[in-house]
């Protein structure tokens, strides 16, 4: 990613979706809410994948994967090694999904975030005794459904730019 050749925008959209992975909830909502937060990043890279595929590289989304490990406290080279799975599916994919309506993206959106979710969990399992919850696959679910409206707000910021 270039930043100089508008790669911030990429920068920023992922950290954005950073910032909303690890932002509180209000501590007056309900606990099972926050099992309903999408995993903003994966949302965010995948839509960069089919968009602007040419503009992330691979050394790129495993260090945005590093930090993302330091974000959420989990084993250094875990969300790399899920980031740039995303990345390697979304390169060999991404002429195929531009061309399949938004409800086939977001049925594989939910593939990958499940698969995603399934790597980081099993990982945190082995490393740090986390428990393995059923988040994996509401986290997956809502960001397939909530796939039509980034997909729109992210495509007018990048048509913005350009």
């Amino acid at each position: 990613m270039n930043p100089f050749r508008g790669g911030w925008i990429i920068v920023l959209t992922l950290v954005v979706a950073a910032t909303l992975s690890v932002a509180r909830l209000p501590s007056e909502l309900p606990a099972w809410v926050a099992g309903l937060r999408p995993d903003w990043v994966t949302v965010a890279l995948f839509f960069w994948l089919i968009e602007r595929p040419q503009r992330i590289s691979l050394p790129a989304v495993w260090a945005f994967g590093l930090l993302l490990d330091v974000l959420h406290s989990t084993p250094l080279g875990l969300n790399g090694l899920c980031l740039a799975t995303l990345a390697l599916i979304g390169w060999a994919w991404y002429e195929r999904l531009r061309m399949n309506s938004m409800l086939q993206q977001a049925l594989v959106l939910f593939v990958a975030a499940l698969a995603l979710a399934a790597i980081r969990g099993v990982g945190a399992f082995w490393a740090q005794d986390a428990p393995i919850t059923h988040a994996w696959v509401t986290a997956a679910a809502m960001s397939a459904l909530l796939w039509p409206l980034t997909r729109a707000v992210l495509r007018a910021t990048a048509r913005s730019v350009e």
